[in-house]
């Protein structure tokens, strides 16, 4: 085994010797012909260049892997600085749109209180439909800032949002429009003269729609409804709201028209209570008023005198 080991060695060597002196032969040849060597060029093609582009990888490589080794701490410590600063600026920002907000809505508030040809109480809502039974909300004015029952209260677009059920000295509670047992005078702006008359009644759950409108009544998909005044107890042109659609009753003759309202009745945080007297409470009867029964009955006349003569 070992002659035959040797003799492969040998055979290698002498081939390698063989290589050598033919690469040897080509260079000389080249040189001395003035051409480029092409033995140097498949060198440093097939041998140098790899060779010296894989160690500037690993070089990198190494580089890197040691930064980070020796920097992990410190950027790990900087990328937790900057993550706070970030949800502190954001925080902030947070903060600036709710006040630029808050800003806008009590601008809109005030513009409409000092445009209002009524006077107004600003009021918070405390609670909005409370129960569940019935569209009502609770406001935090009450009689001792001249509240009473039957006051109108708007929300701060102008559009007619109830009217006051029940006071207290520090609160009130107001019936929607929308709920079943609210109604109040509609005019349809149906660009005429004289718009159509109806009925604004209340459906629950945030719907309502104008009744008893006459079946010739010419109305379209978009028409404004404001209150029309007619009562006494709703001033007149507070907006109601939009048609939304429009039905016919044959056998009555008469339009129904569902509405959209203009007050948004599901996100109300303030209202205007419509400052007036309070009803006046029907006068005490008097003698002169009291029917006749109630009257005491007239005094007798008294006998007349001994020996006088009979009038």
């Amino acid at each position: 085994m070992r002659p035959e080991r040797d003799k492969r060695r040998a055979g290698v060597l002498l081939l390698a010797l063989l290589a050598c002196g033919l690469l040897t032969a080509l260079h000389a040849r080249s040189a001395s012909r003035g051409q480029a060597d092409p033995v140097s060029h498949a060198v440093r093609d097939l041998g140098l260049v790899p060779a010296q582009t894989l160690l500037a990888r690993l070089g990198q490589s190494w580089h890197l892997s040691a930064g980070s080794l020796l920097a992990g701490p410190k950027l790990a410590r900087e990328n937790a600085a900057l993550n706070a600063r970030v949800l502190e600026l954001s925080a902030q920002n947070s903060g600036l749109r709710a006040a630029q907000a808050e800003n806008i809505r009590l601008r809109r508030l005030l513009g409409f209180e000092q445009t209002s040809l009524r006077p107004l109480l600003a009021a918070q809502v405390s609670a909005l439909k409370p129960n569940p039974h019935f569209d009502t909300l609770t406001l935090n004015q009450g009689s001792a800032r001249g509240v009473h029952p039957r006051s109108v209260v708007l929300s701060p677009s102008g559009a007619l949002v109830g009217q006051v059920l029940d006071v207290s000295p520090q609160s009130c509670d107001v019936l929607l429009l929308t709920d079943a047992d609210s109604s109040v005078g509609a005019m349809i702006h149906n660009h005429t003269p004289h718009g159509p008359i109806g009925i604004c009644q209340g459906e629950g759950s945030g719907r309502m729609q104008v009744t008893y409108l006459r079946s010739d009544a010419v109305l379209h998909v978009g028409d404004a409804v404001t209150t029309s005044g007619l009562g006494g107890v709703f001033p007149a042109a507070v907006p109601l709201g939009q048609i939304a659609s429009i039905s016919v009753d044959k056998t009555r003759s008469l339009q129904t028209a569902v509405l959209r309202p203009a007050a948004d009745f599901d996100h109300l945080e303030e209202a205007f209570v419509i400052q007036s007297l309070p009803p006046k409470p029907p006068p005490a009867p008097t003698a002169a008023m009291a029917p006749a029964s109630t009257l005491p009955p007239a005094p007798a006349a008294p006998p007349p005198a001994p020996g006088a003569m009979p009038q």
